[in-house]
């Protein structure tokens, strides 16, 4: 009898530490998926990127609205546009190596994603835009054009925006490492051929430089 009374405690007790163990993984389930439901409802600080890159490419800024090609390197004197593109290269890359690893991981149906911003530390103090060749009899290669440019930023290229608007933009929070805007030539260009140099000057006094393909120019 008491063997019995013995072993039929031991099952209660095997039973109760089971029981007690499948509720603390519940906990800390719980607990867990409840912290990332708060930090997805709670974006975090942005994330801090320091600007070490310029990129230039063609744009057709020939229709009712501007659109971005890659390598565009014809356009009409008319509608002469670039796109610039001011990264962190490290943060860009990390970024996008992080997305594919995600692309090819398993992710939990509870998982929640954290839409993550980013502000620079080093602020934009000046975008200047040069010409290499000559636009028109008044305008030299060498010339500094910036007076003659205006911007379109965040894909909202019906509403241009001057250079002091384009720095402040440049320099708020950003969705990504990287921030791309259009520079649109306000001049016609009586050239068979154009090409432009871009000087991003930072607020520690680093300068970026980049320059763009030679353009093929149809004129009028």
């Amino acid at each position: 009898m008491k063997n019995k009374i013995s072993i039929v405690k031991k099952e209660i007790k095997k039973q109760w530490v089971k029981e007690s163990f499948l509720l603390k993984v519940a906990i800390v389930f719980t607990l867990g998926f409840g912290v990332r439901l708060f930090f997805s409802c709670t974006p975090p600080e942005p994330i801090e990127i320091n600007y070490n890159k310029l990129s230039l490419a063609g744009i057709d800024n020939s229709g009712q609205y501007m659109r971005s090609y890659p390598a565009v390197d014809t356009m009409y004197a008319e509608a002469v546009a670039l796109e610039l593109t001011v990264s962190d290269s490290i943060r860009h890359y990390a970024q996008n190596f992080n997305k594919f690893i995600e692309s090819v991981s398993f992710t939990s149906a509870l998982a929640t994603s954290i839409d993550y911003s980013f502000i620079p530390v080093s602020k934009v103090k000046a975008i200047k835009v040069v010409t290499l060749f000559d636009i028109d009899s008044e305008i030299k290669a060498g010339d500094d054009i910036s007076q003659y440019i205006v911007y379109a930023m965040n894909s909202n290229f019906e509403m241009y925006k001057n250079n002091h608007q384009a720095i402040a933009e440049l320099n708020g929070v950003q969705s990504s490492p990287s921030s791309s805007m259009g520079i649109i030539l306000k001049k016609t260009v009586k050239n068979s051929k154009a090409q432009f140099k871009v000087n991003v000057l930072l607020n520690d006094n680093q300068e970026l430089s980049c320059i763009s393909d030679i353009l093929t120019i149809i004129t009028p």
